[in-house]
């Protein structure tokens, strides 16, 4: 049974069985939205690896690998002369990513680690590829923290960053007239909550991001994953969640009546029911973006990473 397959017959109301009582309790509290991102779009996310500039000997880096999603798929991609490396601070998620990663064989060995991105236990020069998905926006400055990636990564070598604009990752069919004003709700929530709202916009800047860390940027691509109704239990679970977290953040900024519709457009009883719509559709975008090291080792004039 393939992990698609897998989803579809063993995950209820759009989680993973990995969500129930049998995981540990102090995963992160986007633990559940995260394992549906990937179970909803494994197809498109395996594409993505497969994609990756890797030989068959590398030492990789998959720095917050959270569970070891992508940790497991980078040391697929990889022969039993490479080796991949997962590191993350959250010590439970590795418990997990070290139970997956056991039942693997014939592949690049793989390695867990405890360690954040400002304190990473690698000599300078270590990795010929470091891959990071989904985290930068979590970080206070996402220029600093590609500069950590920058320093274990060889000379030569690549960071790979996949990512999204918090704000316009889900193009959604909202009413035209309730679009722009819940946007500028969520931003408005993300600038009085004390945040660095420019951090949310991570995904478009990521080539400015990685020259500010002083690597070359590279090539940058945009991908889509689109879908349309009817949704599968993982998708649904996934976008019902992602709902729900839109309305907790622009409640207090939203006009009432346009608050009010957008609760009948998230509420699954109300027949307005955005996903209950027979002809759904909506697309999840990500950027992907490579940094080069310079072969000789040194930064970009004006890194600060």
């Amino acid at each position: 049974m393939t992990h698609t397959q897998k989803s579809k017959a063993a995950a209820p109301a759009g989680t993973s069985d990995r969500a129930g009582s049998t995981r540990e309790q102090s995963l992160p509290e986007y633990d559940q939205q995260l394992s549906g991102f990937h179970w909803s779009f494994e197809p498109e996310l395996q594409a993505i690896v497969n994609g990756l500039p890797l030989r068959s000997n590398m030492r990789v880096l998959d720095l917050a690998c959270g569970d070891g999603f992508y940790t497991r798929r980078l040391a697929e991609r990889l022969g039993p002369g490479g080796s991949v490396t997962g590191a993350d601070i959250n010590r439970a998620y590795l418990s997990e990513a070290r139970k997956e990663g056991s039942r693997k064989s014939g592949h690049a060995k793989i390695d867990f680690v405890a360690a954040s991105f400002d304190r990473l236990p690698f000599p300078d020069n270590t990795f010929d590829l470091v891959w990071c998905a989904q985290s930068l926006y979590t970080l206070p400055d996402p220029v600093v923290a590609i500069g950590h990636m920058a320093r274990v990564v060889r000379p030569g070598g690549l960071v790979a960053v996949l990512e999204n604009d918090t704000l316009h990752q889900v193009c959604l069919p909202w009413p035209v007239y309730l679009e722009l004003p819940l946007r500028a709700a969520e931003l408005r929530s993300f600038i009085e909550g004390g945040r660095n709202s420019s951090k949310y916009y991570v995904g478009r800047r990521l080539p400015a991001v990685l020259a500010a860390a002083g690597l070359e940027p590279l090539r940058m691509t945009t991908h889509a994953f689109d879908r349309q109704a009817p949704l599968g239990q993982a998708e649904q679970g996934l976008l019902q969640r992602y709902l729900e977290k839109v309305v907790d953040r622009v409640t207090p900024h939203l006009e009432a009546t346009l608050l009010q519709e957008l609760r009948q457009l998230v509420d699954p009883g109300s027949p307005q029911h955005l996903l209950g719509q027979p002809h759904l559709t909506l697309t999840w975008l990500n950027v992907l973006a490579f940094g080069r090291k310079r072969p000789d080792g040194s930064r970009l004039p004006g890194g600060r990473g």
